[in-house]
């Protein structure tokens, strides 16, 4: 959810409670106030028919009645407030339309109630009020009695009805007009609540918008701060906004110059590992060589009791030099792919006769460990394979021995390909005891070796390798069987 939308909503929210809590007790009041406004016109009706001064008759009760709606802009509801005068011994005089059969039946109808609920017989002058339903319609009826001078000794009872429905339509009107104004105040409401959350918002999503850049472009090529107008306006604008702003290009800065320690720090003792990984794989070679020159130089040179010696040892001899030049060339070959790195020198390859001569060339030292190799050839694999065959006989090679000495002494090694249809598959499997889970994690991390001693180099260009030709390298393992997996696709002219 955005800032703006956290500062809208309880702004909107906080008040449309106000205004329907306002709302609510202005309608009450001012419903109230129609409905008291009606009878107070009524009661003046009514007095003013009422009063001895006034000629009663039926066209001076209209004329009263049509004065009163005159001066009210509202529409007069159909069937107004109506007089009725009754007096025993006389006929009644109405504002009813006697020819009219609603008007007899709303007359007849009030007779009936009089008759029926004597209780709303007007007792006095006092004007008295009640809410009756007479013909199927509800009325407000006001009544009144007056004492008449003369021979009719009887007093007058005046009533007035007047219509519910004018009422409820008026209370209608008023409360629609509430409504509208409440809705006015909502949307003047969210207005003003969006430019506040815009106004405040803004320097917010302009320090975001560079914590983003930063985050894109990462530190070292990320502008600074302060080279941006907008930063720079936002840190001479003072308040929280200017010290978040100034606190953030002062971390930049900071973490800035944490990063190129670091860096400075990581190159350092990368290239310590790296001077420890090349001596050692040099070292071992080379006193091995020393030794072997040295047992050479030794039998070259007949005592007075010895003779020369030749044939099967001088053969191993040359052996062992061969097998660790053949070392020295890989330690070699593998520090000048992690340390210049070159693009892949791709041309059409047969992976069943690369596997194969690999094979061949390590036959000695596989032999040496008494370790068995087997070679299990897919005759379906494509033989145009696009690859840089230098490049994946080092990957091989790398494997192979990684297996041997993870063997150590008996065992065995199987190489197979595979052809799925779209991938190349190469595998080489060993019956070893298995890589320890707790270092599987790392295994194709750069210094990271199971061996004691290791450089831990050789899967890390492994995988190197392979993720130059668009392929996966991976690896599952148990006690008894190790793979690792290597899946190129399939790539041609």
């Amino acid at each position: 959810m955005s800032l703006r939308t956290l500062i809208t909503l309880p702004f909107l929210a906080l008040f449309a409670a106000l205004v329907l809590a306002l709302g609510w007790i202005l309608a009450r009041e001012m419903l109230a106030e129609v409905e008291s406004r009606v009878e107070s016109e009524q009661r003046f009706m009514l007095s003013v028919a009422a009063s001895p001064g006034w000629p009663l008759g039926e066209e001076s009760l209209r004329r009263i009645r049509n004065r009163a709606a005159l001066p009210s802009d509202e529409p007069q509801a159909e069937g107004a407030s109506e007089f009725i005068v009754l007096q025993n011994g006389t006929s009644p005089l109405t504002t009813l339309a006697r020819g009219k059969s609603d008007g007899r039946a709303l007359g007849d109808a009030l007779l009936d109630e009089l008759k029926r609920r004597p209780e709303l017989e007007p007792l006095n002058e006092a004007i008295q009020r009640q809410r009756v339903q007479l013909a199927g319609h509800d009325f407000l009826m006001l009544s009144t009695s007056r004492a008449v001078r003369g021979p009719m000794t009887a007093p007058r009872r005046f009533f007035l009805l007047h219509p519910y429905l004018e009422i409820e339509q008026a209370k209608n009107r008023t409360l629609r007009r509430i409504i509208a104004l409440g809705a006015a105040g909502l949307a003047s409401a969210l207005a003003l609540g969006l430019l506040l959350a815009h106004w405040i918002s803004r320097p917010v999503r302009r320090l975001a918008a560079q914590v983003k850049r930063v985050s894109a472009a990462g530190l070292n090529d990320a502008p600074l701060p302060e080279s941006d107008a907008e930063n720079t306006a936002l840190e001479r604008a003072g308040g929280e906004i200017g010290e978040l702003s100034r606190a953030f290009r002062s971390m930049m800065e900071s973490l800035r110059q944490s990063q190129i320690e670091l860096l400075k720090n990581e190159r350092l003792a990368a290239t310590g590992k790296l001077a420890a990984c090349v001596a050692h794989e040099i070292r071992n070679p080379l006193t091995s060589l020393r030794m072997t020159v040295q047992m050479l130089q030794s039998a070259s040179q007949p005592s007075a009791t010895s003779k020369p010696i030749s044939g099967p040892n001088t053969q191993e001899a040359y052996r062992v030099i061969l097998d660790e030049i053949d070392r020295l060339s890989l330690a070699v070959e593998e520090l000048m792919t992690f340390a210049s790195p070159r693009p892949p020198q791709k041309i059409p390859s047969d992976l069943n006769a690369l596997a194969a001569d690999t094979l061949r060339f390590l036959e000695r030292q596989l032999a040496h460990a008494k370790v068995r190799s087997t070679f299990e050839a897919d005759p379906t694999l494509p033989s145009d394979l696009l690859v840089d065959p230098n490049k994946l006989r080092q990957v091989l090679v790398n494997l192979i021995l990684n297996a041997m000495q993870a063997i150590v002494r008996g065992g065995e090694i199987v190489v197979r390909t595979r052809w799925d249809g779209s991938r190349a598959v190469l595998e080489v499997q060993d019956s070893g005891p298995g890589i320890a889970p707790d270092i599987r994690a790392t295994m194709f991390e750069l210094f990271a070796s199971t061996k004691a001693g290791g450089g831990g180099m050789g899967l890390a260009v492994a995988k190197q390798i392979v993720e130059e030709h668009g392929g996966t390298i991976s690896f599952e393992s148990a006690p008894g069987r190790t793979i690792f997996r290597v899946e190129l696709p399939f790539l041609s002219f």
